[in-house]
């Protein structure tokens, strides 16, 4: 018999809704395996205490203490416990908020080689280990706070703590040169699209742009992200719009136009294949509170 993953739509949670930001921090005991499931926000994981196997996009991995995982949105992945509890910390965020300023960008779209080009987990040595937990206790505590500029801040220690992880890899390697030109070309694609990912935007004129080959960018996009460019644009803007239905009124008509569909229909037919749901139903599910 084939499990089919379970959805977790982390607009949802209840310990959602703290910050004005699109993230929220918990700290939790496992005592039971944890099944197969994804959801829409990117998870950063630590492990304080105890043992096991996460299985991430198909792929094995044992989890110790000092263990982070670093998901993207939509990252199939379940939690075998060896002898429960396991201490773990989360902190669950819109991939958004990697690009909300322009020096970031960069940074940004290397982070969405996760899972291909970057591991999706890091075994830390304790003093690193030390430094996480610091880390998430002061995130933890700066979500439950009333402080003023809170978001600016939770906003600042997520790319701070980012940042710490990916340096971890450069203590002992390098990026291997024969990668090191199509993934510079790649993340050049990637930034333009998430900056202008609402705009009228085609392969065509991605490839224009650049001075590029339509087919070559084509074949980076398969080789280097897994997927073709019209799924990931899609993906962008049916991402948006899913934050859009959440967290404001806007009409179905204007969300569209807003990220970039030039149809109410092709906004439909787009979120109904990747979300499962109609625009309406996905609105109406997140106001009523179902899961």
């Amino acid at each position: 018999m084939v499990l089919s993953p379970r959805f977790e739509d982390a607009l949802n949670h209840d310990l959602y809704g703290k910050s004005r930001l699109p993230l929220f921090i918990m700290e939790k005991h496992m005592l039971h395996h944890y099944p197969l499931h994804h959801h829409n926000f990117a998870e950063l994981s630590l492990v304080v205490d105890g043992t096991g196997t996460e299985i991430l996009n198909g792929t094995p991995h044992r989890f110790k203490r000092g263990t982070v995982s670093l998901l993207l949105p939509h990252h199939i992945h379940e939690i075998r416990l060896d002898n429960p509890p396991v201490h773990k910390y989360n902190c669950m965020f819109d991939i958004h908020l990697l690009f909300l300023s322009s020096s970031d960008q960069e940074f940004g779209n290397y982070l969405l080689q996760t899972g291909r080009q970057l591991p999706s987990h890091y075994d830390l040595n304790e003093e690193q280990t030390v430094y996480m937990i610091d880390w998430f206790e002061s995130m933890k505590l700066e979500y439950e706070s009333t402080r003023f500029a809170k978001e600016t801040s939770l906003r600042s220690k997520l790319l701070e703590a980012l940042v710490f992880l990916t340096r971890t890899l450069y203590d002992s390697s390098e990026p291997g040169a024969s990668t090191v030109q199509s993934q510079s070309n790649v993340l050049e694609l990637l930034d333009y699209m998430h900056l202008h990912y609402n705009e009228e935007l085609s392969l065509t004129n991605l490839a224009d742009h650049y001075n590029w080959n339509a087919s070559y960018v084509s074949r980076l996009f398969k080789q280097q992200v897994g997927q073709t460019f019209i799924h990931y644009l899609h993906s962008l803007r049916v991402g948006r719009a899913a934050s859009l239905l959440a967290t404001t009124d806007m009409d179905i008509v204007d969300i569209s136009v807003e990220v970039g569909f030039d149809h109410a229909r092709t906004l439909r037919r787009a979120f109904k294949k990747l979300k499962g749901m109609t625009p309406k139903q996905y609105r109406d599910k997140v106001r009523s509170g179902q899961g």
